[in-house]
């Protein structure tokens, strides 16, 4: 297994995500999902705008890069985030997360198509494996109706997912500063979000907002350094290797909130043997005998 700082960059990008989320469920318990999502990336964007400012961010001249990393953000976290909490109230988490884990498949395969990548066979085991852990972390029994047509919602957004790390991997190269093209990418994504909260939440914001802000504002900022981690991760490293590393964020989701919301009820056999297909995988995608 070569630890290089791709790799590095992609397990940072689960930590980050997994430390947002954990922070927006105290967000979520008294907000609107969909509007907690444009209270985060809002706040991720006014991040990046003062990072711009502090430092000296190099952005490139315009060119087509722009367009992808505009498409790119449109995508995920823009029409991931609509499908997947469409998908989440549809058919409950617990089936919408392996569904959305799925992911990592359809970039790995749009990858090969499209970018000449060529992973070994073990290396699309290790992805199998990931997404497998994720399945199985995520599992459980789940109370409601629900109809199989909407099982389409996640899938969208691990179809929306996978393309987005196509459309990143593609712009993020002609970018001297990674933290440039995230901010690109965001203010695209906030938009699509903005706009799809307007068409069907608009009388649901301001409370949202008064009763969520210090949640999403934080979670937002943490989304905003893991989406630089994630841009950096694509500007070095396959789609295919990357993209199951970013996936083990589930993981992490648990892990912290035994650690530090003490909840240790959600410790069953699904936790160790969902860890064990996911270190596994993450272990085979990134191994080079060559």
């Amino acid at each position: 297994m070569q630890f290089d700082a791709a790799l590095m960059f992609a397990l940072g990008t689960a930590l980050a995500y997994a430390v947002a989320d954990v922070t927006a469920r105290f967000g979520l318990e008294r907000a609107n999902a969909v509007v907690g999502a444009m209270m985060a990336l809002a706040s991720s964007v006014m991040m990046f705008t003062l990072v711009i400012a502090a430092l000296d961010v190099r952005f490139p001249a315009w060119g087509v890069h722009y367009l992808w990393m505009i498409l790119g953000g449109a995508l995920n976290p823009g029409v991931f985030f609509v499908t997947f909490f469409i998908g989440i109230s549809k058919i409950g988490v617990s089936r919408a997360a392996p569904i959305k884990g799925s992911s990592a498949i359809f970039a790995a395969l749009l990858a090969m198509a499209f970018l000449g990548e060529d992973p070994a066979w073990y290396n699309l085991a290790g992805i199998l494996l990931v997404v497998a852990g994720i399945a199985v972390i995520s599992s459980g029994a789940v109370a409601g109706h629900w109809r199989r047509v909407d099982m389409f919602w996640p899938l969208g957004a691990a179809v929306a997912g996978a393309g987005a790390a196509l459309c990143w991997r593609t712009g993020v190269q002609a970018f001297p500063d990674t933290v440039a093209a995230a901010a690109v990418a965001i203010l695209a994504a906030l938009v699509v979000i903005t706009a799809y909260t307007l068409a069907t939440r608009r009388r649901e914001i301001r409370e949202n907002v008064r009763v969520g802000w210090k949640y999403f504002i934080v979670a937002g900022a943490i989304e905003g350094f893991g989406k630089f981690l994630y841009a950096s991760a694509l500007q070095l490293g396959e789609i295919y290797r990357m993209l199951p590393l970013i996936q083990t964020s589930p993981l992490f989701v648990v892990l912290i909130s035994l650690v530090m919301l003490r909840r240790a009820e959600s410790i069953t056999w699904r936790v160790p043997a969902g860890a064990v297909l996911t270190v596994g995988g993450a272990i085979l995608v990134n191994v080079r005998l060559a």
